[in-house]
């Protein structure tokens, strides 16, 4: 039995080009939630899940970024 064509799509294995894009709108949303909540539990438990999401690495990545996002883009 002959199997039906499928075009060749090479595996993507190297970083997500993306990820870091995400990880900054995540740093946006959750310092936006710090700010009118100022509740860090909330913050903290949707930090630890961000790992799972993007990878080894990423409270601290995303943590980063919303200190630049406040410094930056917040200033007031």
């Amino acid at each position: 039995m002959k199997l039906p064509w499928k075009p060749h799509r090479p595996k993507h294995t190297g970083p997500l080009p993306e990820r870091q894009t995400l990880e900054r709108a995540a740093a946006r949303e959750l310092l936006t939630t710090w700010e009118h909540t100022r509740d860090k539990q909330l913050v903290d438990k949707h930090l630890a899940r961000m790992n799972g999401l993007y990878g080894q690495g990423a409270e601290e990545r995303i943590r980063q970024y919303m200190r630049e996002v406040k410094r930056n883009e917040r200033s007031e």
